[in-house]
């Protein structure tokens, strides 16, 4: 099959959760399909990856998403009653970037990553389209509207609300939607979604997270992530000042490590509590795993499924999360996580983490094979995959444009 693949960021490095999914998407699609990859970038920097997903599309089309540019568009939505999140993303070089595709070839399919992007191509009839929502936006913004006090709480609610609308018209527009758990599609139960609502979880690379251990590891606990990002920030923040404080008490010579890139100015601040470590961005994670003894995923604000437990328990952590973070897990009971809210009972049950001398590679061999039974990317994407041919059944291969359409290419070449 031929398929347009348009992504919201350039699906590479897969070094962060939207990242990770789009890439192994494109690589496992580029097996037995040819990929046209249409994608935003935010850093000019990024261009040189290029060359690195030109190893699996046929063609690697990049466009700046300028950020002042960008969100005076946001605004500009917002003021015309619609999802701030759908100014930001729409950009006239990327529609004119989809339409010359469009007019240009003969697509099988259209492949879309995050809602964000799907406005580009609702109105494509006659080819199969899928959206991959991954989690819900909407649902995030109104999480994010709990957390927050007016008026940013009234803003948030105002986007999550506009969002989940969005995404109930996406879902009837477009052929197949994605999501990674069914909470993340909760809103979408109306008869007009029947037979069009998917789940595909994500996965984990488990050769490449399998960590040697040198020595008996630090009393160490770590959280990773992008650390400009809200949940994550919220999130350490909560830990180091609440948490943190309770299992020093128990266990003084304890460290808290928060790994990962862009850390704001109040991710920052918490190194001035004693055993609080921020590395900012690092090459490899897979260290810092291997030296730490305990993951935490503290998360109060979540969606979808969190890559940060699946690498975590890939290098034989024990994690210790919270029922937001591991609301999208598949066989949670069978891993070796915790989820807890409370912060005396999140702290007690580190602190037995910390403490702990027994061998642990009997539950190291039993939760890899567990993530391989549940996590495997080609085993998930396999069934994403296996959705083409049922969608195509009724359409005919190599779809010809309509001649109203073909004119409006030529009008608009």
């Amino acid at each position: 099959m031929k398929i347009l693949y348009l992504a919201h960021r350039i699906p590479y490095p897969p070094n962060k959760g939207d990242k990770i999914r789009s890439f192994h998407e494109i690589k496992h699609f580029s097996r037995h399909h040819e990929l046209h990859l249409l994608s935003f970038y935010d850093d000019p920097k990024e261009v040189i990856h290029a060359e690195n997903l030109k190893k699996f599309c046929k063609m690697v089309t990049l466009i700046p998403l300028r950020r002042r540019r960008q969100q005076a568009r946001a605004i500009i939505a917002m003021l015309s009653r619609k999802p701030w999140t759908l100014g930001y993303f729409t950009n006239p070089e990327m529609w004119a970037a989809v339409r010359e595709q469009l007019c240009s070839s003969n697509f099988d399919a259209i492949f879309v990553y995050s809602s964000s992007m799907a406005p580009y191509v609702s109105s494509e009839n006659g080819i199969p389209k899928f959206l991959d929502f991954v989690d819900s936006d909407g649902s995030k913004w109104l999480q994010y509207a709990r957390s927050k006090s007016i008026p940013a709480s009234w803003l948030y609610s105002y986007e999550g609300s506009k969002l989940i609308r969005f995404e109930q018209e996406m879902a009837r527009l477009f052929d197949a939607s994605i999501f990674v758990s069914s909470r993340e599609a909760a809103h979408l139960t109306g008869e007009e979604y029947h037979g069009k609502i998917h789940f595909i979880q994500n996965g984990i690379d488990l050769d490449h997270f399998t960590c040697t251990r040198t020595g008996e590891p630090s009393k160490t606990m770590i959280f990773t992530g992008a650390m400009d990002y809200f949940p994550n920030i919220d999130a350490v923040s909560f830990f180091a000042r609440e948490v943190f404080p309770l299992v020093k008490r128990r266990v003084p010579d304890a460290r808290f490590m928060i790994v990962g890139s862009s850390p704001a100015g109040s991710v920052k601040a918490l190194e001035s509590i004693a055993g609080v470590t921020v590395t900012g961005s690092v090459p490899d994670i897979r260290p810092y795993l291997r030296d730490a003894r305990v993951a935490v995923v503290p998360l109060r604000i979540s969606q979808g499924i969190q890559n940060k437990i699946l690498e975590a328990l890939a290098a034989g952590l024990p994690v210790v999360t919270t029922p937001n973070a591991a609301g999208g897990l598949q066989a949670v009971q069978e891993l070796p996580v915790t989820v807890l809210e409370d912060p005396g009972a999140f702290a007690d049950q580190v602190v037995r983490h910390l403490l702990d001398s027994t061998d642990t590679s009997n539950r190291f061999a039993q939760t890899r094979e567990v993530l391989a039974k549940h996590y495997d990317w080609s085993a998930n994407l396999a069934r994403l995959e296996a959705l083409f041919p049922q969608l195509n059944d009724g359409l005919k291969r190599n779809f010809p444009l309509p001649p109203s359409k073909r004119e409006n290419c030529r009008r608009s070449s």
